[in-house]
């Protein structure tokens, strides 16, 4: 695993020295603030908002209170992840074969799902390849047909139900008619020479192995396929709330028991400020009691300012891993965003049902700002409408939105009118080099 560390020297500091948290009243948002909350008939006790001005100093209401994360956790999630592996890591699931045998060699590829197996299946079918008497996978072959749909529940993942996806993709003749349909989709709508338009595999026995079978062997075919830069996987991420991914990059990273050494070696921050039980905002149960993602606004203001840092230090921008509301869809799909903030601001959103939540940068007329707007409720709607005015009351104290440059990035298109229950699908893909 490859770590950047060597990027970060200059930013090892302690939390509290990152930015200036001393929080000022500004009334023209507090006002904004206590007249939404009470239209809305929402506690005002139980919410916290937070930005900060345009000399790094904190301004809002109840900045140390400890509030629920929801999905707004996708960003620490994201922040871990370019930190130990970098923007540019991709995923890389190695083919061994030898005579009628393949071996497969993950890669823990989040995005391991329908569309990259058709692809691989296709890829496989170019090169001559139609029939293996025994395919073997390792434990790192990570498959969820499922990927880009929305999921609450993480899948189970074991040799047998990894054995019993593999099998089925490599039998083509079994292929039911939605997974036949769903091929001739991706086909069809891929750039061309992508997809063949038609495929053809067998394969009698699969199973989980310990060890790669022909590592070091020379006479054995070494093919690999590559994913997208991280970066990508994480915007889609980000910007379609995609749990199984969050989840999944924040195991491969060390979940729950390392995540919290990264936060206390990195920031100098105990669970008592802030604590992670799940990668991707969801909630998890322990002995019977249910835990939430939890930290505070000033907390969240520091980190999304390391967030912005991380990733330029990396030649890459925030709108390149977090949503850019207005243009990118995904959850802010159904969100009133008026006109002249598009393109000025990234974020992400959460939701659950007693909690809505939304945190990001804004680019405004006297420089980025980080914000974060939490509210602990379950009128979401309410809630939905509370942070809409926040936004563009803070964007008004700091001058105004400042557009940046932005235009959505997609290795094809999907047409939406054909595509129809892909409907929720942009024109990100999970795959981008042939095998090689």
């Amino acid at each position: 695993m490859r770590m950047i560390r060597p990027l970060r020297n200059m930013l090892i500091l302690g939390l509290s020295s990152l930015m200036s948290l001393q929080s000022f009243a500004s009334e023209g948002t507090n006002k904004t603030w206590a007249q939404q909350l009470a239209q809305e008939k929402i506690n005002p006790s139980e919410q916290s908002y937070c930005y900060t001005d345009s000399n790094g100093n904190a301004q809002g209401d109840n900045l140390d209170l400890r509030i629920r994360l929801a999905s707004v956790s996708k960003l620490l999630t994201s922040l871990w992840a370019i930190e130990k592996l970098g923007v540019n890591y991709k995923y890389e699931t190695k083919l061994y074969i030898k005579g009628d045998q393949l071996h497969i060699a993950g890669s823990y590829d989040p995005f391991l799902g329908n569309e990259k197996m058709f692809y691989l299946i296709s890829q496989l079918n170019e090169l001559g390849y139609e029939k293996f008497e025994t395919i073997t996978f390792d434990k790192n072959v990570l498959i969820n047909p499922d990927v880009n749909y929305e999921s609450d529940t993480y899948p189970t993942i074991n040799a047998n139900t990894m054995g019993k996806f593999v099998k089925n993709y490599f039998n083509t003749a079994s292929w039911s008619k939605d997974s036949r349909d769903e091929y001739a989709t991706f086909s069809n709508l891929a750039k061309i020479g992508k997809f063949r338009k038609s495929v053809n595999f067998e394969v009698k026995n699969v199973k989980m192995v310990e060890a790669n079978p022909f590592l070091g062997d020379e006479t054995a075919k070494v093919l690999t396929l590559s994913s997208p830069e991280l970066y990508k996987y994480l915007k889609q991420m980000n910007i379609k709330s995609n749990n199984y991914v969050a989840e999944t990059v924040f195991r491969q990273a060390g979940g729950i028991t390392k995540f919290p050494e990264f936060l206390n070696d990195r920031f100098q921050l105990t669970d008592e400020q802030i604590r992670f039980y799940t990668g991707s905002g969801l909630p998890t149960v322990i002995d019977g009691s249910r835990k939430d993602n939890y930290a505070t606004c000033s907390i969240m203001l520091n980190l999304l300012k390391e967030l912005k840092n991380s990733i330029e230090l990396q030649g890459k921008t925030v709108e390149d891993l977090v949503a850019v509301p207005g243009s990118d869809g995904g959850t802010f799909r159904n969100r009133i965003i008026s006109s002249d903030l598009k393109n000025s601001f990234v974020a992400k959103t959460g939701t659950l049902m007693h909690t809505s939540t939304l945190a990001g940068v804004m680019s405004t007329q006297t420089g980025f700002s980080f914000f974060g707007i939490f509210n602990q409720s379950t009128d979401i709607s309410g809630s939905k409408i509370v942070q809409n005015a926040m936004v563009k009351s803070i964007m008004s104290d700091l001058g105004g939105p400042k557009v940046f440059d932005y235009t959505v990035e997609g290795f094809h298109s999907y047409n939406n009118d054909v595509l129809k229950s892909f409907s929720e699908f942009s024109d990100f893909t999970s795959i981008e080099e042939g095998l090689h």
